[in-house]
This record gives structure tokens, sequence and C-alpha cells, in this order.
């Protein structure tokens, strides 16, 4: 489970901070427009590979679809 929420959304770019299972220190991800790349600007404390993936497959997603909001929880089982 990773846990969203929403720094800063401008025509160039989307940083979402996560946290991994609601624990630790959140991180940064960011999501480029003008080259479609998503990348990680600081990885969150409780993390892992597997949280770092989803993060980034979710956030590819949300731009994608244009579905921005201020406050989400992507689960997987």
């Amino acid at each position: 489970m990773n846990e969203f929420l929403l720094k800063e959304y401008t025509p160039e770019r989307i940083i979402y901070l996560y946290q991994p299972e609601g624990r630790g220190e959140w991180g940064e991800i960011l999501y480029n427009f003008a080259d479609d790349t998503v990348k990680i600007i600081k990885r969150a404390g409780e993390n892992s590979a597997w949280h770092d993936n989803h993060a980034i497959t979710q956030m590819r997603k949300c731009a994608k679809e244009n579905h921005i909001t201020k406050k989400f929880i992507q689960a997987w089982y």
C-alpha cells in the first residue's frame, strides 16, 4: 500500500509525496509532462523496490487519465 499526498501540480509536472504502508518518512515522486517520465526524487523511509514500482505505475496512470487528487491510497494484493 502507498499513500499519496499532492505537493505540486503545474502544466509542466506533478509531484506527490508518497508513504509506503502508512509509516516512516515520506518520499517524493515526480511526473514530467514534457517527456512522459516518472522519477523518484526522494525514496521513502519504509521503502522497497516493490513500493517504488507501484508508485511509478500509479503516477503514470494518474497523469494519463488526468486524475489528480489531493490525497489517495493505492492498494494491491
